[in-house]
């Protein structure tokens, strides 16, 4: 997949909608069965998501010389249509917080599935998160597995300079924060599941699918990985 497809996917297209979106870039307002032809998908199917991206705003619809044509937003409108809708969810966000329960949980503990799963955790990791620890498997499933989007990750946590400590195989290759220091033990010593620390959280994250991750939020808990972490840094070179 292009990195402008797994934008598009992560933004909420399906692959096929990408497909006419990016269509409907290079080839201009064009008719349906044009379209369909295209990106090869029959033209009902082409239709039907079509008319889905209509509903959604992305793409419009409009009658020349009898015949349908259809028009999608250019990048630049794309980008403002997306930002309305984060305005629009910014706005409500009070009246979120108000409907959401504000009873604190003494320990909260989710599951993450899939790479979008993992995606998802490592967003909240690059939002939330000034400092870091990690431990087993390290960066090299990132970059084999999340491909771009760990890139973007790197990108954004130099750009909020966050702090990274890592133990990991004394052979490893990857890619380091500006504000990471590491430590490197024998590979065989290193768990296959990465633990990572932040706040009051504490994040497992399994590299084999169907891929998942286990996030627990907790203070006494992110305090005992805290001190184990900070027992094999001692003993780590």
């Amino acid at each position: 997949m292009s990195k402008v497809s797994e934008i598009l996917k992560d933004l909420g297209f399906d692959e096929r909608e990408i497909k006419i979106y990016l269509a409907l870039l290079r080839l201009g307002d064009s008719p349906a069965l044009k379209i369909s032809k295209d990106i090869s998908i029959d033209r009902t199917t082409t239709y039907d998501l079509l008319e889905k991206l209509i509903v959604k705003g992305i793409v419009s619809l409009y009658i020349k010389n009898n015949s349908k044509h259809f028009s999608a937003l250019t990048p630049e409108k794309l980008m403002v249509y997306f930002r309305d809708k984060y305005t629009s969810l910014e706005n409500i966000l009070p009246e979120l917080n108000k409907i959401s329960s504000q009873t604190p949980e003494l320990v909260k503990c989710e599951l993450f599935y899939g790479l979008e799963g993992l995606k998802s955790v490592c967003k909240d990791i690059i939002k939330n998160a000034k400092e870091y620890r990690g431990i087993g498997s390290f960066r090299k499933e990132y970059e084999e597995i999340l491909g771009y989007f760990n890139d973007q990750a790197i990108l954004k946590l130099d750009q909020f300079n966050a702090k990274e400590y890592a133990i990991i195989d004394k052979n490893a290759k990857f890619k380091k924060l500006k504000k990471g220091e590491y430590r490197y033990i024998d590979q065989k010593l290193l768990s296959p599941v990465t633990t990572l620390i932040y706040g009051n959280k504490v994040v497992f994250l399994v590299w084999k699918e169907p891929y998942f991750a286990v996030r627990i939020e907790n203070k006494q808990i992110t305090k005992a990985q805290t001190e184990y972490f900070n027992l094999i840094w001692k003993n780590a070179k």
